[in-house]
């Protein structure tokens, strides 16, 4: 998969670290809806239902477990999106070093914001175009998932748009991408699935109204929905409660 982040770089700074509360134990297959509970800290999903297609642990050098997790909407063949949830396995009392803010940072990109960003408390915002591939370094979940989709009988898009949001506080981090396929809303394949010179490159999307739209309107959703991804955080949100879908509006 090209242009997509390697992992969250988490980093334990303080001297200790608390218990994270009772995890997922995660298998492929599985069904949420809503928001999934991670020991205190909850992950919003957009309605309805999501199958867990892969995941992965990595350690950081400090000796800490984080853990990436894909989940799928399946449509007969089409995948109409999925997510990239990454979190931390142990709270920490300290803050977190989290590598997904230079994304955030980025200028070549649809969007990107910063809205904090100290060492007890980061939340960052991104909107991106992906082109997909898989090769002998891909990650595992990423392995697994486009496994999954061929069992499937789907097709995991070419290209997609990418909403992403990064938040954390003195204990926890919580990372969400969610992929969004615009062949679902009748644009066609990309022609050019080189990152950049992409069909859905800033400059080629800039002389295409109907792709303008579609990428406001992640970029609307993503900024919309920060504010769950901080409840969730905090785990202040709902049994049940989720994140509503872009609105994009076909001329």
């Amino acid at each position: 998969m090209r242009g997509l982040w390697a992992g969250v770089a988490g980093v334990c700074l303080g001297t200790w670290c608390l218990s994270a509360g009772a995890q997922p134990k995660w298998a492929v297959d599985q069904i949420y809806t809503g928001n999934i509970e991670l020991g205190g800290v909850q992950a919003p999903l957009p309605q309805g239902e999501w199958i867990v297609t892969g995941f992965e642990r990595s350690i950081t050098k400090s000796g800490w477990g984080n853990m990436t997790v894909a989940l799928a909407q399946f449509k007969e063949t089409q995948v109409p999106a999925y997510v990239v949830l990454i979190y931390n396995e142990q709270s920490v009392r300290m803050g977190w070093n989290v590598g997904e803010e230079k994304q955030c940072a980025r200028r070549e990109i649809h969007h990107a914001k910063v809205i904090r960003d100290t060492q007890l408390d980061k939340a960052c915002l991104y909107v991106n175009h992906i082109v997909f591939n898989v090769s002998s370094g891909s990650a595992k979940w990423w392995k697994d998932t486009i496994d999954y989709a061929r069992k499937r009988n789907a097709k995991i898009p070419m290209a997609a748009i990418q909403g992403g949001i990064v938040t954390s506080d003195r204990a926890n981090f919580l990372s969400m991408a969610y992929y969004f396929n615009p062949e679902v809303e009748g644009f066609g394949p990309p022609q050019n699935t080189v990152w950049q010179t992409s069909d859905w490159n800033v400059l080629n999307v800039a002389g295409d109204q109907k792709k303008q739209a579609y990428v406001q309107a992640v970029i609307d959703w993503t900024e919309q929905s920060r504010p769950m991804l901080e409840a969730g955080l905090a785990g202040k949100l709902k049994k049940g409660e989720a994140l509503n879908w872009p609105s994009y509006r076909r001329e």
